[in-house]
């Protein structure tokens, strides 16, 4: 009896709120919980949401070794955070993903922080300025449509500071929503200005961090005109790992004329064939399905100190992908690898090693292409000689 009601009370435990992920939020404005209620009900939908100050001792990272949080947001402010740069770091190289609100007027703390992961804030005191592209002619109150990765079909709304990158992108760093043609902010004009910023570290952590805490603001997040809604909902959903999450299983290489699997080592130019299984997550399904490639870019290389090959794998049946290819003319320890690294998605790095060996000696064919010339000059020596033998023989 009791085994069963321990059973009964694990179940019921298993699908309440406590087996979700929690999320800490910082924030010394207790107005934000009202002006930002729209995303804290999106939060708080899929997580548990902690709620602490900025100041205060009562909330601990990590305790015993352990992280007590799977995901934080942070409302920068004036005021510096009591856990140094150092920790949130750590938590970030754990693997976990941050969250920054930030603002025009943020501390030294809060731009050191953001200078961690190849974003600027602005100078102090600026704001984005945009004269044709704004709300009700308002100029301080920008719109634009440049979205790269999220998915947002509506313009959307920006008020207050901009981000740059410093020094520039990369396959890690880059922006989320940027500035329309025609924004600037003091002296960055609008291929530097960045609304929403993102990291994405080796280890798959993101880190989001956006220029004004108003982008995220119930004021917007509710003209269905706008696309801050959806933006907001793409921004939890990329940012706390949720979409654009890639695996890699079922690696598979063998001899085009064999079926065993993953042999230890291959011969020189022999017929090779090569696959693997990659999905992405799909959260609407709550399930991985395959994943589609539309640029052809899942590429195989086949290394030794130097690839020898760099081919882009051909998509199969399902989730799979494949090439078939010859072994080259040169022996050693090779690697089959897979670095797949596409801006918004999560990095895949695959590596299986193999060897390739020369011919032994009874796997050389009987007569060799290349040795022609010389059985040609052997036989015609030996056919020589007996000339000269028979012409010394014969003459009187």
């Amino acid at each position: 009896m009791i085994k069963f009601l321990i059973l009964i009370l694990g179940l019921v435990f298993a699908g309440t709120p406590y087996n979700q992920k929690k999320v800490l939020v910082l924030s010394d404005n207790p107005a934000v919980y009202v002006s930002h209620s729209q995303f804290f009900n999106l939060l708080s939908k899929t997580y548990r949401v902690d709620y602490k100050n900025i100041q205060s001792n009562t909330f601990n990272l990590q305790l015993f070794g352990e992280w007590q949080y799977d995901h934080l947001v942070l409302f920068s402010t004036t005021n510096d955070l009591k856990v140094s740069t150092q920790e949130l770091l750590d938590f970030y190289d754990s693997g976990r993903n941050i969250l920054l609100l930030g603002s025009t007027d943020q501390s030294k703390y809060f731009r050191k922080f953001l200078n961690s992961f190849g974003l600027d804030m602005h100078e102090y005191g600026t704001s984005v300025i945009d004269y044709f592209n704004n709300i009700k002619g308002n100029h301080n109150i920008v719109t634009t449509t440049n979205v790269n990765i999220l998915k947002v079909d509506k313009p959307v709304v920006h008020q207050g500071a901009g981000l740059a990158m410093t020094p520039y992108e990369t396959f890690q760093v880059y922006g989320l929503v940027r500035g329309s043609e025609t924004a600037f902010s003091g002296s960055n004009l609008s291929h530097n200005i960045i609304y929403v910023g993102a990291t994405q570290g080796r280890n798959n952590a993101r880190f989001v961090a956006t220029g004004s805490w108003e982008i995220l603001s119930d004021e917007y997040l509710n003209n269905s005109n706008l696309g801050n809604f959806e933006l907001t909902q793409e921004i939890i959903r990329w940012g706390f790992g949720q979409s654009k999450i890639l695996k890699a299983e079922n690696l598979i290489h063998r001899r085009l004329d064999s079926d065993d699997i993953k042999p230890y080592n291959y011969r020189l130019r022999e017929d090779c064939y090569f696959s693997i299984d990659i999905f992405e997550w799909d959260y609407q399904k709550d399930q991985w399905i395959p994943y589609v490639s539309t640029d052809n870019d899942v590429i195989l290389e086949f290394v030794m100190l130097d690839p020898y090959y760099r081919v882009p794998l051909k998509k199969g049946q399902g989730a799979k992908y494949e090439l078939s290819f010859k072994i080259p003319d040169v022996y050693g320890v090779f690697q089959f690898k897979i670095n797949y690294l596409k801006p918004g998605y999560t990095f895949l790095k695959i590596a299986e090693k193999i060897t390739v060996r020369p011919f032994r000696h009874d796997e050389y064919g009987r007569y060799l292409v290349q040795a022609y010339p010389y059985y040609f000059s052997s036989f015609g020596t030996m056919a020589g000689f007996v000339v000269f033998l028979i012409a010394f023989l014969l003459n009187k």
